[in-house]
């Protein structure tokens, strides 16, 4: 095989490569992406036109709220622990309700400030009465804040200083990514080695 012929190769394996990429990080953004865009719906004013932004009215619809004590929590095996935004999390469920499942997006920081006043490793950790409010994306529910009687952990702190940002930052990365996949497979296919530009002259000559 040619050094011309390898190159083409390369081009489309590494395109392949980077929308793979692309594609396996959306598949870990998407619950916080969508929970977020549950927050933002179109709403009709009074004078029949439509406005787009933050809704309180379909925003609380969107948000449920649980009350009860944590009697399951486990980390993820795969990059459980890693400290990498949207990765980390923990699965838990309250008053041994196995068809409802919360999943909490928190790095080291989160979980060390939240430590304070809740631990799910505790040993009592399952006689700590929770509030939780979460937005349904597929079959489980996605956290957006929580409080128990010794404190709590804010939509602001959580919401606002962690997913907005991060999930800005993962779609934007995601997009990077399919892009310059995409361009190296176009690269790739259309791309023609010197030595068959020069044959195709020539033969054009003759």
């Amino acid at each position: 095989m040619s050094f011309f012929r390898v190159r083409k190769v390369a081009f489309i394996n590494f395109g392949l490569l980077f929308i793979f990429l692309a594609s396996w990080i959306s598949w870990y953004i998407y619950p916080l992406a969508r929970t977020i865009t549950k927050e933002f719906s179109a709403y009709e004013m009074t004078d029949g036109s439509f406005e787009y932004g933050m809704s309180e009215e379909l925003g609380f619809l969107a948000e449920h709220v649980f009350y009860g004590k944590v009697s399951y929590a486990a980390v993820p095996s795969l990059f459980g622990g890693t400290n990498i935004p949207f990765f980390d999390k923990i699965f838990f469920q309250l008053n041994g309700d196995t068809k409802c499942t919360f999943v909490l997006y928190a790095n080291d920081e989160i979980l060390d400030e939240m430590a304070e006043w809740y631990d799910f490793s505790a040993t009592n950790a399952s006689d700590v009465p929770m509030e939780v409010r979460a937005v349904k994306v597929g079959d489980k529910y996605i956290v957006k804040s929580m409080e128990s009687t010794d404190g709590s952990l804010s939509w602001n702190f959580l919401m606002d200083g962690y997913h907005f940002y991060w999930c800005f930052m993962g779609v934007s990365l995601v997009a990077f990514m399919f892009t310059v996949g995409l361009v190296l497979v176009v690269v790739g296919i259309l791309y023609k080695p010197r030595r068959v530009v020069e044959q195709e002259s020539s033969s054009d000559e003759e």
